[in-house]
């Protein structure tokens, strides 16, 4: 004889309830990621040892160009260049003085992702003696950029210059890619959390 399954009719009830918190968590949670992204901009006066951009963005290497060229640092990584891409072609994106490039620019083209970023800047600003560096990446990209370099970098003074990207109301890839920064700064912040090591966001 076959025993039949009980059934707990609170069961469906309870996992319902569950999944409406885990909705809503996320979606506050993500409300107050784009307010705060929203509201972050350039500090008015800036005056650093080294520029660090990272590659992905549109707009993210001419205003890091433009920081270098107003002598807010006195040297700057391109930080995620793809190997196969040229210094020449790098040049020619942003327009940028030959002199300029010669004498003040780096490629880094080890990274390929966020933590390989962190990783790249952190032998290029230790091996340079750098230790107040500007940070200029997209906005949204902002806050999780920070927390990766200051993992690898405590002791630096670092100076997040975010550069103004489409918002996540204005159409939907803007809504995917923020959801999706959301969802990744959200698994470092929760990790940091958990190595000790996070003690808050400057951005």
């Amino acid at each position: 004889m076959s025993r039949s399954r009980q059934t707990y009719p609170g069961n469906g009830q309870f996992l319902r309830a569950l999944a409406f918190l885990i909705v809503f968590v996320l979606l506050a949670g993500f409300a107050g990621y784009a307010g705060h992204v929203s509201a972050l901009s350039p500090p008015e006066e800036i005056e650093a040892d080294a520029i660090i951009v990272l590659t992905g963005g549109e707009g993210r290497l001419q205003t890091a160009v433009e920081l270098l060229e107003a002598e807010a640092g006195h040297r700057m990584l391109v930080s995620g260049v793809n190997p196969i891409v040229s210094e020449e072609a790098v040049r020619a994106t942003a327009n940028i003085d030959p002199d300029l490039f010669a004498c003040c620019i780096d490629l880094g083209r080890e990274a390929a992702d966020t933590v390989g970023n962190a990783r790249e800047a952190a032998s290029w600003a230790e091996a340079n003696g750098f230790r107040r560096i500007i940070v200029v990446t997209s906005d949204y990209h902002m806050p999780r950029a920070i927390l990766e370099l200051r993992a690898l970098m405590p002791d630096h003074d670092l100076i997040a210059w975010p550069v103004h990207s489409a918002r996540p109301w204005e159409d939907g890839t803007a809504a995917r890619r923020w959801a999706l920064e959301y969802l990744k700064f959200s698994a470092v912040f929760f990790r940091e959390m958990a190595r000790g090591a996070f003690s808050g966001d400057d951005t």
